[in-house]
């Protein structure tokens, strides 16, 4: 059949200008497209850092707040006698339980954790703090009447030989030394420590340090209806407990990942013959951590001020906490944890946490 010219029109294709016109509509609608799936990309990108940011600091300052808050304090009463038994009660760490809290600025070493690049080295020109308690391992003490025998408790499960101890009443406070184990539920306190260091003072409990061991001996504990021991200087009946005295640093340090994150160490009491005595590993607490700076308060203090400026850290009663996180990229890419100026996204995050255990802010 012939085909007439108006049947040949209707079946025509498109112009090359119409193609070209059209390819261009669609480039336009892609290019669109993409530019709101970059932006929203971005958007999310920057929202899940800062969040991040956020969820880190939560963590951090939940954390490192408790220790700070219970920095000093033991499972019996803040206004207890401390009395230091060990033989260095003086020292310039964890033997300075007295002391509480302890700050370190930027530039000071800090005993057992290094400057460094490796991981978990601290970071050069930020702060560092260390904090003694006496929280963990709660024993009952059921007597001690004899200054100079054992503790009798509920349970000596979990105690070694060696390990730094606090017993305490409404009264006193005693940090010692575990010389060793009687059955299962004696803690013997023998002083010179055998072959661990630092040792007791004196095998007599003491409700201070001055004089001879065979004066000021302290009987902890005199159930009603007990006798007590005629060396006993002064005695109480008054409930007891016993609990483990410990040490916990927190730094900012490189964690093997390009960044650096949020550190919390704690000292290992129960092998004393090292020196320093031993960190056991670091745990990381918060990742894309990269500033730390503490100030500190005195009671009666007007102002906060820098560790080196502190005169006393018995008379800490708190402490302005300052943290800086970072972006890090873990699962996002490298343009989400920047900003436009092509920085990295940075919060700096403060929190004062005050001192339970000191009584200047009870």
């Amino acid at each position: 059949m012939k085909q007439t010219p108006t049947s040949r029109s209707r079946q025509s294709g498109l112009s090359l200008i119409e193609l070209m016109i059209s390819l261009v509509l669609g480039l336009i609608v892609v290019g669109a497209a993409s530019a709101v799936f970059l932006s929203n990309r971005r958007v999310y990108g920057t929202s899940e850092t800062v969040n991040r940011i956020q969820e880190s600091s939560r963590v951090a300052f939940e954390l490192m707040s408790r220790d700070v808050r219970e920095a000093g304090g033991n499972p019996c009463s803040s206004s207890a006698t401390l009395i230091n038994q060990l033989t260095t009660a003086d020292d310039s760490w964890w033997q300075s339980f007295a002391q509480g809290i302890r700050g370190y600025n930027g530039a000071t070493a800090t005993p057992g954790t290094v400057f460094g690049s490796a991981a978990a080295n601290r970071v050069n020109g930020t702060d560092a703090i260390d904090l003694h308690l006496a929280n963990t391992g709660d024993y009952r003490v059921t007597a001690h009447t004899n200054p100079s025998a054992e503790l009798d408790l509920n349970t000596n499960a979990g105690v070694t030989e060696g390990e730094i101890l606090m017993v305490c009443n409404m009264d006193f406070a005693l940090i010692f030394q575990a010389t060793g184990l009687s059955s299962t539920d004696k803690v013997q306190h023998n002083g010179g420590g055998g072959a661990a260091t630092p040792g007791n003072t004196c095998a007599a409990f003491k409700f201070d340090r001055t004089g001879t061991c065979s004066v000021n001996r302290y009987c902890m504990l005199v159930p009603t209806g007990g006798a007590a021991s005629a060396e006993c200087d002064l005695k109480s009946d008054t409930p007891a407990r016993m609990a483990r005295v410990v040490s916990v640093r927190w730094y900012i340090g490189n964690n093997g990942r390009g960044s650096t994150s949020l550190y919390r160490a704690t000292l290992t009491t129960k092998d004393n013959n090292a020196t320093p005595d031993p960190l056991e590993p670091p745990v990381e607490i918060a990742e894309g951590v990269s500033g730390l700076s503490i100030t500190y308060l005195s009671n009666g203090g007007a102002a906060y001020q820098a560790p080196a400026a502190v005169a006393n850290w018995s008379n800490v009663v708190s402490a302005r906490i300052s943290l800086t996180f970072s972006g890090v990229e873990g699962g996002l890419a490298a343009g989400d944890i920047r900003g436009t100026d092509g920085n990295l996204l940075t919060r700096t995050v403060v929190n004062t946490v005050a001192l339970r255990n000191r009584q200047g802010v009870l």
